[in-house]
């Protein structure tokens, strides 16, 4: 397994690159509502200052959809031809997090855009994984 390399996807399949791109676009604001739910559930439990730094991060998970898209148009064709010419391994996911977290962060004025650009493409190169065979030959 290189970090580099995966099996070049000769037609990329459409269907399966734009849904998993919506599933991993959308899941940020269902962990959000999840997490809210959990802290409503232990009100009496959770410290105030506890609450308030994870009521934080539920509205960072529930309204990052409003923003990521952004960075989601901007990794699509990377992306695409990543994965047409073999090119979409572990690091070169990294890599376009990078790049497109960076650029997205400029874009919409937040510095929450580099590390969610890296976690994103990762959690896309894992799902692409296990739907098309991307392991090298």
């Amino acid at each position: 397994m290189t970090l580099l390399r995966s099996s070049p996807q000769r037609p990329v399949p459409k269907s399966v690159v734009l849904g998993s791109m919506a599933v991993l676009w959308g899941a940020p604001c269902v962990m959000g509502w999840m997490l809210a739910a959990v802290l409503m559930a232990s009100k009496s439990v959770v410290p105030a200052e506890v609450q308030l730094t994870l009521f934080g991060m539920v509205y960072l998970l529930v309204f990052s959809p409003l923003f990521s898209w952004v960075g989601w148009l901007l990794a699509l064709p990377l992306i695409w031809f990543l994965l047409r010419d073999g090119w979409f391994g572990w690091a070169s996911a990294v890599l376009v997090g990078l790049v497109v977290g960076a650029v997205a962060g400029g874009l919409v004025d937040t510095p929450a855009a580099l590390p969610f650009g890296v976690v994103a493409l990762l959690a896309l190169r894992a799902l692409l994984g296990r739907k098309l065979s991307l392991s090298p030959q």
